[in-house]
């Protein structure tokens, strides 16, 4: 058969058995952009907990848990490229598993502007500040969203192990940081009183403090969407996953810490205060050069955060497309490298409108407030399914071979991580933040709205689809649990 025909007749499938641990790892870690979270994130925690700040993130660590535990339990089940949205359509039945879906890519799609407009700025102020080049953050944020377009419809393993080799580097370079403070004793000494809640000026503000820090693990389980790609997914996603909330919580509790005791206890409101916290730890306790440093790993770890999120966007929207919820273009894929180029190209052009449209419109700051809102609206309800999801799908399957049931891990767990996506939505929007921020949510119900109507029209116009959405994954699952029992 010509080379041409083949690759014609692979069109609409993913390469399967390409991708290891590290990329799965580096697609999950990535995402969670640790180097950009520790920016700025735990400055504002401080404004509402005080010094108390790694106890925000111990919390939230173990609400992350909670959420990756439903989430690797389904992975070892189902090797898929729809991620989440896979996971509920199975569990919830195929009305709920779209908007799942709908709201998950919608948000991750979003999600690419708003870390991508900062590593623009970011970029533009160290180009500034170190350089006779004078470029503003619109240049910059097209030239970055064209080098991911390039890398993203290129062999996926390239962008993995783009993402994997500066998030490390990102990471070291912060722990570093971290360990510099350390080592020189903070502002007045060391100490474990971070740790202590009772530092936190009201319950109320810790609350807070552990919303924002829980929202700082958005996207941990972005390895999911390779589950198709990788060899031997139903032991390499759940790895990366858990691996990746685990090594997240011990991050930000160090580091954290680190940043307490660098401002130091009594520091707190220097500390809640100050949006270049990094860099003026890095004075402090390095040098000059350093924060600089730390300006350009920031930069780069947000630009493969936005890789990531392409990646995640793109599969997501390829699975739908595969299933006939979205049109069958979406699950289209290029000859050679097998990428969902048409979800790509998506992407890039939705990041491209939104930046030069609302992001030249609000300013780089109340555009990313805006849209970072959004996105975690979205993605929160979408967990707050998954882990509902969870509790019905193992539920059903407890007297199949092979499965066992636990309520700890199939009620309690589950049920912990519903009323933490629960509360972070409701303080997100209660008090109602001020305008524009406001309008997130009218977003948000807006992109709800959107999805429902368009099962609604599905089911009346196309009510056989709609039955069929999911079946194409279970083909694809059979497949790969052969394939994967083959290699062993």
């Amino acid at each position: 058969m010509p080379a041409g025909q083949r690759n014609r007749g692979n069109a609409g499938e993913l390469r399967h058995g390409v991708l290891g641990s590290a990329d799965a790892v580096a697609q999950s870690l990535a995402l969670l952009a640790l180097t950009f979270a520790v920016s700025a994130a735990p400055a504002g925690a401080a404004g509402t907990a005080g010094a108390a700040v790694p106890v925000a993130y111990v919390i939230a660590g173990v609400g992350s848990l909670c959420l990756a535990s439903v989430i690797v339990r389904f992975t070892r089940r189902i090797a898929h490229a729809g991620g989440l949205y896979t996971y509920t359509t199975r569990a919830l039945g195929p009305q709920v598993g779209f908007l799942a879906g709908w709201l998950y890519a919608i948000a991750f799609a979003v999600g690419i502007s708003f870390v991508l407009i900062i590593s623009a700025d970011f970029l533009s102020t160290v180009l500034t500040t170190s350089t006779s080049v004078h470029l503003g953050w619109f240049p910059l944020y097209c030239i970055l969203l064209a080098l991911i377009l390039l890398i993203a419809l290129a062999d996926i393993r390239i962008s993995t192990r783009v993402q994997l080799v500066f998030a490390v580097v990102g990471v070291l370079t912060i722990l570093a940081l971290s360990l510099a403070i350390v080592a020189k004793g903070g502002a007045s000494g060391l100490t474990w009183r971070p740790f202590d809640p009772s530092l936190s000026p009201s319950a109320h503000g810790l609350a807070l403090a552990v919303i924002l820090a829980f929202t700082g693990y958005i996207g941990f389980e972005a390895a999911a969407v390779l589950g198709e790609e990788a060899t031997k997914p139903r032991r390499v996603i759940p790895r990366a996953i858990l691996g990746t909330v685990i090594v997240a919580t011990v991050y930000f509790i160090f580091v954290t810490w680190a940043q307490a005791v660098g401002f130091g206890v009594a520091g707190a409101g220097k500390w809640a205060a100050d949006p270049t916290a990094l860099a003026t730890l890095s004075d402090r306790y390095v040098a000059h050069w350093f924060s600089t440093l730390v300006d350009i790993v920031v930069v780069i770890d947000a630009f493969v955060a936005a890789l990531a999120g392409v990646h995640l966007t793109a599969r997501v929207l390829f699975a739908m497309g595969r299933d006939g919820g979205l049109p069958k273009a979406f699950a289209a894929t290029t000859p050679r490298f097998r990428s969902p180029y048409v979800g790509i190209a998506l992407s890039v052009v939705l990041t491209l409108v939104l930046g030069a449209w609302f992001g030249r419109h609000f300013g780089v700051s109340t555009y990313f407030d805006l849209m970072a809102t959004t996105a975690s609206l979205g993605i929160l309800f979408v967990y707050a399914l998954v882990a509902i999801g969870g509790m019905v799908f193992f539920w059903n399957a407890r007297h199949q071979k092979g499965e066992s049931y636990n309520i700890i891990l199939d009620v309690v767990l589950p049920l912990i991580a519903v009323v933490i996506c629960g509360y972070a939505i409701y303080s997100t929007l209660v008090p109602r933040p001020p305008a524009p921020i406001s309008y997130s949510a009218w977003i948000a119900l807006a992109w709800l709205v959107a999805g429902v109507l368009v099962v609604v029209v599905l089911m009346l116009t196309r009510p056989n689809r709609v039955r069929e959405f999911g079946k194409a994954f279970e083909s694809s699952e059979s497949s790969g649990q052969e394939q994967e029992a083959a290699t062993r």
